[in-house]
């Protein structure tokens, strides 16, 4: 796990500083800079804290309870980070019939497994389009999955309070469609 990404994001999703962040999780700032320069990995126990900390309601972000949503939802659906200049695409939170029947339970990055590479390049493509500069409204497409199954995915960007970029999807019964569509955010005040 990338701990360096993980700290920060949780501590600038909180909007905290990293003397405030080492107060609630019982290190010191030194440790926290550390942790956030990825010099040291954390022991069990600051694990624990820092999970305890995305938990729990009162310190949680919106962003954290829409991954929440995501975690316990009855439908196929994932959040994953765009990071296609690193070629990654890592898995932020995935419903379990998402895990059970798509992606497989120690699925942490969609770029690590070959029978996702589709949903790579969907991501991929979305980014090219705009998604990190709010370019991007939506977007669909079909998807053969491993299982051999056609499905249409539908693409939502989000944004956290850190400003990372992610693509919410969600599947859907396949509708016909035979291309990876994209609709622009510009699409809204064109037809509105």
């Amino acid at each position: 796990m990338d701990w360096a990404s993980r700290v920060r994001t949780v501590r600038q999703r909180l909007h905290l500083k990293q003397v405030a962040l080492a107060q609630l999780i019982g290190v010191s700032q030194t440790y926290v800079s550390r942790l956030e320069a990825g010099s040291v990995t954390p022991p069990d126990d600051v694990v624990a804290a820092l999970e305890r900390l995305s938990e729990d309601p009162r310190t949680r972000s919106p962003f954290d309870d829409l991954l929440a949503l995501v975690r316990f939802s009855p439908f196929a659906c994932f959040v994953a980070r765009a990071l296609p200049a690193e070629g990654r695409f890592p898995v932020e939170a995935a419903s379990a019939s998402m895990r059970e029947t798509y992606l497989g339970s120690g699925c942490l990055d969609l770029a690590d497994d070959d029978g996702l590479a589709e949903l790579c390049a969907h991501a991929a493509a979305i980014h090219g389009a705009g998604l990190c500069e709010g370019r991007v409204l939506a977007a669909t497409a079909p998807w053969t999955a491993p299982n051999g199954e056609t499905v249409t995915l539908h693409y939502v960007p989000l944004r956290d309070g850190a400003g990372g970029c992610f693509l919410h999807a969600s599947l859907a019964a396949h509708d016909g469609s035979d291309r990876l569509r994209i609709t622009p955010a510009d699409h809204l005040s064109a037809t509105g």
